[in-house]
């Protein structure tokens, strides 16, 4: 599960990059699967990250997934350190393009999808720019994301995360000797 948490927190680490200004801030995560959602919010986040216990949501959620409260925890508190210039750069190449248009088919604003790669490119540079570590995290990502609710394609994050898995796996391979 350990694997899990890290690929987790680089994904939710890149969409913080995207965040907007607060006055427009994501106050509701909605996690879509299929025809399905539900709703969490950021503030419940926070909460949680900061190290509240588990409510509402996010309670049934870990106890159904069976994921522990610190493991979660742990995740949405990971920071990335990132410069903020290079992170700046690094999104407006095309490379940077390319990833933010295949996380923007996994997060996206509600009812504004064709924004979602302007929007995941603000939320994280703005995230960065007003941490006072200078990191990405997850938690700040949210809060500064443009738009008042984020859409989460569960089937999309799952395979997404699993391909991350593996490549992560391949390079494992890669670095031991024979």
């Amino acid at each position: 599960m350990l694997t899990f948490a890290r690929p987790l927190a680089t994904l939710l680490g890149g969409l913080v990059i995207w965040i907007s200004p607060a006055v427009q801030a994501a106050e509701r995560v909605t996690l879509m699967v299929g025809p399905f959602s539900r709703s969490v919010e950021v503030k419940e986040l926070r909460s949680f990250s900061e190290g509240s216990e588990p409510q509402g949501f996010i309670k049934a959620a870990l106890r159904l997934s069976n994921v522990p409260h610190d493991r979660a925890r742990s995740v949405l508190a990971n920071r990335v350190d990132i410069p903020f210039t290079l992170l700046g750069r690094l999104l407006y190449t095309d490379l940077g393009e390319a990833f933010l248009g295949r996380i923007a088919t996994i997060f996206y604003p509600r009812h504004a999808a064709d924004a979602g790669v302007p929007a995941l490119r603000s939320g994280a540079i703005l995230s960065v720019a007003r941490s006072d570590t200078g990191k990405l995290n997850p938690v700040d990502f949210l809060e500064s994301y443009p738009n008042k609710e984020i859409v989460v394609d569960v089937p999309r994050l799952l395979y997404f995360l699993n391909r991350l898995n593996s490549i992560e796996e391949v390079a494992e391979f890669f670095r031991e000797p024979f």
